[in-house]
């Protein structure tokens, strides 16, 4: 089987889970004997990374919605090709139908009405137009990361017989508990509205006896910093540090508005942490709602007098977190494959 995979970046680029997502496919198909290719942006003369073909188009991210005849030139020989939301998917899709090639895609980001706080009007529900548009395309099949992200899919109006879920893994290896660990509330991701980095640090402010961490990257990185109190410790995020800073913290604190899924929850819960999170995962700790600070207040109050009840509370986490690996994201990925190839077949 040949698989071109494509998207708006590739490592050593990252921007954040997505691109994380797309390595691990890749690497992962490779194992597993698939003929993979990478088509990205970047420098054309970076032709491989971790011994992955890679094709870079010296253009931006978003220009990449343009270049379908690029994507078909390099997909001429392919059995399909795997693409993800934003900017690679359109493109991808029409160079598949071009080429009549089947064309899956992945639910990278379904945003929605979230995309008001991020971008000022009429941006945002520009934003949230484009995602409802891209969704109600003819893809070969829609893969979602979570039970929940395809529920809202099908809100948006997805068939749901080209709707799979398929959840992505961890390296559970990289992901350990410290011992003993510290009195620390751990925050982890992009530092922006849609991840509630506002709403970490007014809970933080409200409960000024408690240890605040925060390991994260963007572009309001100076704002957010000048708007922390004194409680909060700002650590230079580097995926190489994350584990050990999951493995000190005893309780992690992800107060999220809008995911697709929790990479960073789930490599939290390896990592022996209590969870106090607003996504609608399975987790030990405490579920909030979006922008309830008051509750997120009384949930780290609760954990953070309780050390036994943490630590209780992380070794549960840790066999909930077993189940997520990429071995078996790949197996139901190669399974969605298979089916897609076999529908083409009967229809070409």
């Amino acid at each position: 089987m040949k698989v071109l995979l494509t998207h708006e970046l590739f490592a050593p680029n990252f921007r954040g889970g997505g691109e994380y997502v797309r390595l691990e496919t890749a690497r992962g198909l490779m194992r597993r004997g698939v003929d993979v290719r990478v088509l990205t942006t970047g420098d054309p003369e970076q032709t491989t990374y971790e011994g992955i073909p890679t094709t870079r188009l010296a253009v931006g991210r978003r220009q990449f919605n343009l270049e379908v005849t690029a994507i078909a030139k390099v997909a001429g020989d392919v059995d399909l090709i795997h693409t993800a939301f934003y900017h690679a998917c359109l493109p991808s899709l029409v160079a598949g139908k071009l080429l009549r090639k089947p064309v899956v895609a992945d639910v990278m980001a379904l945003f929605q009405e979230v995309w008001n706080e991020e971008k000022t009007w009429p941006i945002g529900p520009l934003y949230a137009a484009w995602e409802r548009f891209l969704l109600r395309r003819g893809y070969s099949a829609l893969l979602f990361f979570s039970d929940f992200s395809r529920a809202s899919g099908l809100k948006l109006g997805v068939d749901p017989a080209k709707s799979f879920v398929i959840c992505p893994g961890i390296e559970a290896d990289l992901y350990r508990p410290g011992q003993p660990k510290q009195n620390i509330v751990l925050f982890s991701g992009k530092l922006d509205a849609r991840k509630g980095i506002y709403e970490f640090l007014e809970v933080a402010r409200a409960l000024p006896g408690v240890r605040f961490s925060v390991m994260g990257w963007g572009p309001n990185q100076k704002t957010i910093r000048r708007m922390a109190p004194p409680n909060v410790e700002f650590v230079p995020y580097a995926r190489d540090l994350l584990a050990q800073a999951y493995a000190q913290a005893r309780i992690f604190l992800l107060p999220t508005k809008a995911e697709t899924f929790g990479i960073a929850l789930v490599e939290a819960m390896a990592s022996g942490c209590a969870v106090v999170s607003t996504l609608p995962m399975a987790f030990e700790g405490i579920h909030v709602s979006p922008g309830d600070c008051a509750a997120m207040i009384k949930a780290i109050e609760t954990l953070w007098s309780d050390p036994a009840l943490t630590a209780n509370m992380g070794d549960r986490n840790i066999d909930l977190a077993r189940r997520y690996t990429w071995d078996s994201y790949i197996t139901e990925l190669i399974r969605v494959y298979e089916r897609v190839l076999a529908d083409r077949r009967s229809w070409s």
